[in-house]
């Protein structure tokens, strides 16, 4: 009952169809091996891992370099220019905040001494709030931990590093779609991915059937989040509140999107593959699926915003990316994006960091 896309970054978004990945040679191709890999021979590139950064070397408004902890033990890197932040839309504010750039009042939570004072770092953290439903299977091409599955997986393999085809070139989300909840939506509110295997608590249970799953999530909501510290120790986790549906019109939204969903797990073409539905969503009244709605919305990894970009008084970044009211610092990751995207984050990720990057090589 939908529309075919072949090209979800094309003219339209709206439809179902085949997800464009970053893959090459069968293998998931991450920004590691892409820019990385082809770089570490260089004489200008040093790589230290095993490392954990745990503040910013500040003297007075300029940044000039980095600590860092590894093997127990606190060392710390000068920079002749510019400090580039790249830990990630939880950690690049943590950092920031271990090293005494924040909001004022929560530094002084945690006896960190304010070197300089941002009251958007932390704030306006977003996430794609996703549902994810499930239905075991008696076909034994789905990925499963059986003994089928046992058997696809080592023929699999065998596939995998001799020609980079079959079995395990799948990036599991293969297909998918971008839909609206409401006709008169001018773009598409909600995105599916589809999962060729049982998806439960982020894989973290694994299942002996076969089975496949769908996730639903809404793709521009309404709430946010905040990202604090827990404890002046740069080890201690940060504490992360999504905010996940916050703004009842999220939740509305995601409840509509969950039921165009199942109704789309349930047309005729896919009823050879459905065995077991495994959370109950098909038999619910109203209030059940409210309250499975709310127990199991989770994160579809797409955490943005916390040290947004921007000229206002809350923006931690300008829009090149450098701390505003600090010289020689940058931070460059999906943390500086002010709202969510329509979609997933990782591509328009490394598209920032080539923008940054180009601006770099310009002015150096």
């Amino acid at each position: 009952g939908h529309r075919r896309n072949d090209d979800f970054n094309g003219a339209e978004q709206e439809g179902v169809g085949l997800y464009q990945v970053t893959q090459k040679n069968g293998r998931r191709w991450s920004a590691a091996r892409a820019y990385l890999k082809p770089a570490r021979t260089r004489s200008n590139l040093t790589v230290i891992t095993g490392a954990r950064a745990t503040r910013l070397q500040l003297d007075g408004k300029r940044c000039r370099g980095v600590e860092y902890r590894r093997k127990g033990t606190v060392e710390t890197l000068e920079a002749r220019k510019e400090v580039i932040v790249s830990a990630g839309a939880l950690q690049s504010p943590q950092l920031l905040l271990l090293s005494g750039v924040g909001p004022a009042e929560e530094l002084a939570r945690h006896q960190i001494p304010l070197r300089h004072e941002l009251p958007g770092v932390g704030e306006n953290l977003q996430d794609h709030p996703d549902y994810v439903t499930g239905y075991s299977s008696k076909d034994t091409r789905l990925v499963g931990m059986g003994p089928a599955g046992i058997w696809n997986t080592t023929k699999g393999l065998i596939d995998y590093w001799t020609r980079g085809t079959g079995y395990l070139t799948t990036n599991f989300a293969e297909g998918g779609a971008f839909l609206k909840t409401r006709p008169e939506l001018d773009r598409p509110d909600i995105q599916l991915h589809f999962v060729v295997s049982i998806v439960d608590d982020h894989a973290r249970k694994l299942y002996l059937r076969h089975g496949f799953s769908c996730h639903v999530c809404v793709l521009r909501p309404k709430s946010r989040g905040t990202l604090r510290l827990t404890s002046s120790d740069p080890l201690a986790a940060p504490e992360i509140n999504p905010g996940f549906l916050a703004n009842p019109d999220d939740f509305d939204t995601l409840k509509a999107g969950v039921c165009q969903m199942k109704a789309l797990l349930e047309t005729p073409p896919l009823a050879p593959f459905r065995h077991e539905e495994l959370y109950g969503e098909s038999t619910c009244s109203d209030s059940e699926l409210d309250h499975l709605i709310r127990q199991r919305t989770d994160t579809v990894y797409h955490p943005i915003g916390t040290c947004r970009m921007g000229r206002d008084d809350m923006a931690v970044v300008d829009p090149e990316c450098r701390v505003r009211g600090l010289d020689n610092l940058r931070v460059v990751d999906a943390s500086v994006m002010p709202n969510l995207i329509g979609g997933n984050t990782n591509a328009p990720t490394i598209m920032i960091a080539e923008r940054i990057a180009d601006g770099m090589k310009t002015t150096a």
